[in-house]
């Protein structure tokens, strides 16, 4: 939870910097959302690597322990703990990314096709980090809000409303709201 809070508050900071100082500037900071699209790959490979390590910490302390020893080779095949890992260390990251992903594809394609209409070009990466790092299931509500700001905003101001400003906050919230909503019923089905 701390790793993803303090990716998206660098975030955020970078991007209100980077914003102010390109109105500034009265100009457009070229190729801004090379930077989010790094932070995103970075982010991602980041969050693959830590599930290796604890994934290998898992072995090592099953092999150190009489009863959980037989979970593993020479007396169980490797396969039962792969697929042990895979469900209790990767499961949800690949959920949220193939999230993140499709999200990523649509609102490029989307902009692209209607003359970036809807998001400034850095906004698709602002919006798939923040459903990466807000992860399974809490990108759901973060989606939810995130469209309901964007319809309030709408709404209030009588005019397109961009969300620029709250992908990365909203993101914050999700996740400082996680522990209260694990003790919903409905949260748990959600659950793998």
């Amino acid at each position: 939870m701390w790793l993803q809070l303090g990716i998206l508050l660098i975030s955020l900071g970078a991007s209100l910097f980077l914003r102010r100082r390109s109105l500034v500037r009265n100009q457009r900071i070229t190729n801004s959302s090379r930077i989010y699209e790094y932070l995103f790959l970075l982010t991602v490979i980041l969050s693959f690597i830590f599930p290796l390590g604890t994934m290998r910490s898992q072995f090592l302390l099953w092999q150190k322990s009489s009863p959980a020893s037989y979970l593993i080779p020479p007396y169980q095949d490797i396969s039962y703990f792969l697929n042990y890992s895979f469900y209790v260390f990767f499961a949800k990251p690949i959920i949220a990314l193939l999230a993140a992903l499709i999200f990523l594809g649509l609102a490029k394609f989307f902009n692209k096709k209607f003359q970036e209409r809807f998001f400034e070009p850095e906004e698709p990466y602002f919006g798939a980090l923040s459903i990466f790092l807000v992860g399974y299931p809490g990108f759901w509500l973060y989606l939810i809000l995130i469209l309901i700001s964007g319809l309030i905003g709408t709404l209030l101001t009588r005019r397109r409303f961009s969300v620029y400003y709250l992908w990365f906050p909203v993101a914050i919230c999700v996740i400082l709201m996680g522990k209260w909503l694990q003790l919903l019923p409905f949260w748990q089905i959600l659950k793998l």
